[in-house]
């Protein structure tokens, strides 16, 4: 048993991608972050100039990392909290006195699009992946996206959350198809947005492009862990409002 658990925790961390099917509490968001920070710092602190055209063309298509410390701050009747946690380098927080520390959060500043994976969710694969600590060093939250030319992304999402959650009721006030699930862990928000994008085929001699619009879904899944919302509502800070009231 304690094997089959070993299994499972490093089949949930690889060091590269996170297989959010795998997902649990434990998940340590700093060590799966560190080595993507350490390359994202190398390479801005690399003179481009004195690459060769394949080294900078590979450097150019590098995914970038940024990591920000998060704290609470007062709300001042802007939002039905008393509190909020923000970046401190958010351009509204970044004069305003932290009431106290947080934690950390992890972005991903730059990718492709069609080249990138660094999370997948039953065969869906998000080149974009955001995660949240808290002081503790204890997962919060995730923010997987994509932008997705794939129409069975969406329904293969749906059937892991309709296989392993149960569904739970919001109130949708968005233009965005929002659905809400948990488990015993966590909330999972997952949403979807038609829209149509240019794609650009070629350029000919002269730069112009020869393009088409082709038909894309924006995909956004959140996963909160429960014990995240608990101590928001013990803080008094605000959460979403998809996040159902208990």
């Amino acid at each position: 048993m304690i094997l089959l658990n070993l299994f499972y925790a490093c089949q949930s961390q690889d060091s590269k991608v996170v297989l959010i099917d795998k997902l649990d509490k434990s998940f340590k968001v700093a060590q799966f972050y560190e080595p993507k920070l350490k390359k994202t710092d190398d390479l801005l602190s690399s003179d481009v100039k004195k690459m060769d055209k394949k080294a900078a063309k590979k450097a150019l298509e590098t995914a970038m990392f940024a990591k920000d410390t998060l704290a609470f701050y007062p709300s001042n009747g802007r939002l039905p909290s008393e509190f909020y946690v923000e970046s401190t380098n958010d351009w509204m927080s970044r004069k305003e006195k932290p009431v106290k520390y947080f934690g950390y959060a992890y972005s991903t500043v730059a990718y492709d699009e069609e080249k990138d994976t660094l999370a997948i969710l039953n065969k869906v694969a998000f080149p974009s992946l955001g995660m949240t600590e808290n002081n503790k060093g204890e997962f919060v939250y995730l923010v997987a996206t994509k932008t997705s030319k794939n129409k069975n992304d969406v329904a293969n999402i749906l059937s892991f959350l309709k296989k392993n959650c149960t569904r739970v009721n919001i109130e949708d006030q968005s233009s965005e198809k929002v659905s809400c699930w948990e488990d015993k862990n966590f909330y999972y928000v997952l949403s979807a947005t038609d829209e149509k994008k240019e794609e650009i085929l070629s350029y000919d001699p002269s730069g112009n492009k020869n393009s088409r619009m082709v038909d894309v879904t924006d995909i956004r899944l959140k996963i909160y862990s429960k014990d995240y919302v608990q101590t928001m509502r013990n803080e008094k800070a605000y959460l979403p409002d998809f996040i159902p009231v208990k």
